[in-house]
């Protein structure tokens, strides 16, 4: 059912940056020349569609690394938390840290997310 719903997101995306770049011609072709504004549609099309296929990519990765996959290989992630923690030597508190690894392929993903444990720094 995923492949399906994928298909018809990513037609939904085709179409919506269509009707973006058609509105860019419509506004460069009545502003500047029909030539400019397909240009400008042309750019404004391409310009969507990274964006889209961008943030999809990121959102998807970040689910896998939510579900414990590794996003390049789909095997297990180990995880690691470190707290967060005074230093003494800087006089300020260490923003806590996650770390997931995976073991197969090497992927690595950090990121400064706290947990429930964590002491609050002030």
């Amino acid at each position: 059912m995923t492949g399906v719903r994928d298909a018809l997101d990513f037609s939904l995306d085709l179409v919506t940056s269509g009707l973006w770049a058609l509105a860019a011609f419509f506004i460069g072709a009545r502003l500047l020349s029909p030539s400019a504004g397909m240009l400008l549609a042309f750019a404004v099309f391409i310009t969507a569609l990274t964006f889209i296929l961008t943030t999809r990519s990121q959102e998807r990765r970040a689910r896998n690394i939510a579900a414990g996959a590794c996003p390049r290989c789909r095997a297990t992630l180990s995880s690691h938390h470190e707290h967060r923690r005074w230093d003494p030597a800087g006089a300020e508190w260490l923003p806590p840290f996650m770390t997931w690894q995976c073991e197969v392929c090497g992927f690595q993903q950090e990121a400064p997310i706290a947990c429930e444990a964590c002491p609050a720094g002030v």
